[in-house]
């Protein structure tokens, strides 16, 4: 029997139980190695080797995101599985554009998990149904430009457009424009509905 060989990079620890758990019991499974930080991703995956990797969007220091790039700038037939926390269209869209194959929730369960590794181990993407709906309602000409976003990322702050002008260093009316953009492009009419919506798609998040 051939065994998917699994690298698990997860920062939760009662979340690698429950990993461990739902591989070790299949045959044809087996976690060759796994961490709690991204800085130790790429050494553990260019010294294993592993099949399949999955990893969690939200890890300390470098983020899943920062890693899943890391591993597929060297080996461009990294087979790749995100499991995380968030479910919003920028953060399955962030992960599939860095080259994961597959993107799933962590209140997925095991039978979806384990299809999902069988499916990447082949080279093949799995995306469920409800994220694929996601995938399929966003516009890549909403999609906010790098100031946009720092414009954004302090709106979520309760920061003014003066202290937004000040923060970033550009002109307050240059942050009206920025703004009058964002509202635009998440399809809203003021501050309040575009951290929202900002937070419901994970264009954004708080810690």
């Amino acid at each position: 029997m051939e065994v998917t060989r699994i690298l698990l990079v997860e920062d939760q620890y009662f979340a690698r139980i429950a990993l461990h758990s739902v591989l070790d019991s299949r045959d044809d499974m087996r976690i060759v190695a796994e961490t709690a930080n991204g800085a130790d991703a790429l050494s553990l995956y260019l010294q294993h080797r592993p099949d399949v990797t999955i990893v969690d969007i939200r890890l300390p220091g470098i983020s899943g995101i920062e890693v899943i790039r890391a591993i597929r700038a060297n080996d461009h037939t990294a087979r790749i599985v995100v499991l995380s926390n968030y479910e919003g269209s920028e953060d399955v869209h962030r992960a599939l554009n860095a080259g994961a194959l597959s993107y799933l929730t962590k209140d997925a369960d095991a039978d979806a998990l384990v299809k999902a590794i069988r499916i990447v181990s082949q080279g093949h993407s799995f995306i469920p149904p409800n994220l694929r709906g996601l995938l399929f309602s966003r516009h890549e000409a909403d999609a906010l430009t790098s100031r946009e976003m720092d414009v954004l990322k302090q709106l979520t702050t309760g920061k003014s457009n003066r202290d937004i002008a000040d923060h970033l260093g550009i002109a307050e009316k240059t942050v009206r424009i920025h703004m009058t953009r964002i509202f635009e492009k998440l399809h809203v009419s003021d501050r309040t509905q575009a951290v929202l919506v900002a937070l419901q798609r994970g264009i954004v998040h708080i810690d």
